[in-house]
């Protein structure tokens, strides 16, 4: 596959990794977080352990969270689908010890503590900041049914202390500019 950039370099596909997240109600009343990532190359990668070929998954790997309303980790399932190395699902079950905890600021440096160097998988690792973000996107609809708008002012630049949507739309936040 040839694609061109804005100024028609000619450059070739060599890897793909895709990430998706999905949020999914339970008929428990909780919720669960699927992440996927997968990664593919376009041409063949010989490893230690064999032949990764064109097209073919290099790694592979779901976890899926389940979380209650405050957004508690209730339970915590991860699968090594393609690994480049036949141990790496050994892991998997070591991400049980998510049970407990609570996805809120500080989340992503707590895990990557958590999970780091020979203690996790790296692959796995990368999918749990976007899913603590899909399970913020998933719950903010239903507290703000709850009568319990989660307050995001001061959390990124568009709803910034002295920016016009929080003078327009939270006043009471606004803060002007020095």
């Amino acid at each position: 596959m040839i694609t061109e950039t804005s100024e028609s370099v000619e450059r070739r596909l060599i890897h793909q990794r895709r990430v998706t997240c999905s949020g999914f109600a339970r008929s428990d009343g909780t919720w669960d977080i699927e992440g996927h990532l997968i990664d593919t190359v376009t041409e063949s990668v010989e490893l230690v352990t064999g032949t990764i070929a064109p097209g073919e998954p290099m790694h592979e790997m779901r976890l899926c969270i389940t979380i209650d309303l405050e957004m508690r980790i209730i339970d915590a399932q991860a699968r090594t689908l393609h690994g480049p190395y036949p141990v790496c699902g050994e892991i998997n079950a070591t991400y049980r010890s998510l049970i407990g905890l609570q996805i809120k600021p500080g989340f992503t440096q707590l895990v990557k503590r958590q999970f780091r160097d020979e203690l996790g998988c790296t692959h796995l690792n990368e999918l749990l900041p976007p899913m603590a973000t899909a399970a913020f996107q998933l719950l903010l609809p239903i507290w703000a049914q709850m009568g319990k708008p989660f307050n995001m002012v001061g959390g990124c630049h568009a709803l910034r202390f002295d920016g016009d949507i929080v003078r327009k739309y939270f006043p009471d936040q606004f803060r002007a500019p020095d």
